[in-house]
């Protein structure tokens, strides 16, 4: 990808819930997670153009790990934007690069996730066996596959 232009994010936004909160009005840390994982199902279908609901009939995407680091607290009724990018496309595993923006555009929490491909098939020897990402979702994840990222 040496000499592509950046790639673009899929952003999704969302605005700060108070059962998201603590007490003291700030977001509890688990529920960056919960956003991580809300904002790729957006990406399956508004940025994939593979609604996640249908691609979970034969496919499914555990997290197999994750992590996240706070800059900054975020608070009840913010609106902040949730930037997606793939840092790695493996034959069968997709490592997510995640920042969470405030309103300003300020950075206030990144995240990583690995996700890889399972088959769903309920009753069947291969139910949750690993299997390869499919050619037209594997080419549409690459398109927001950061510079340097293994495809």
């Amino acid at each position: 990808m040496t000499g592509s232009p950046a790639v673009v994010p899929f952003e999704h936004r969302l605005v700060v819930r108070f059962g998201e909160c603590d007490p003291a009005g700030v977001v509890y840390y688990p529920r960056y997670f919960d956003w991580f994982h809300r904002t790729m199902e957006a990406w399956f279908g508004e940025g994939l153009a593979h609604p996640y609901h249908e691609v979970l009939r034969e496919l499914g995407f555990p997290s197999v790990h994750a992590e996240a680091d706070y800059k900054a607290p975020c608070r009840m009724g913010e609106a902040l934007t949730v930037a997606l990018v793939v840092e790695r496309l493996g034959r069968a595993s997709v490592t997510l690069g995640l920042r969470v923006l405030g309103p300003d555009g300020g950075l206030r929490a990144t995240g990583r996730v690995v996700i890889v491909t399972i088959r769903m098939a309920p009753g069947q020897d291969e139910h949750f066996s690993l299997r390869a990402l499919p050619p037209a979702l594997r080419d549409a994840m690459a398109r927001y596959a950061v510079e340097g990222a293994d495809a």
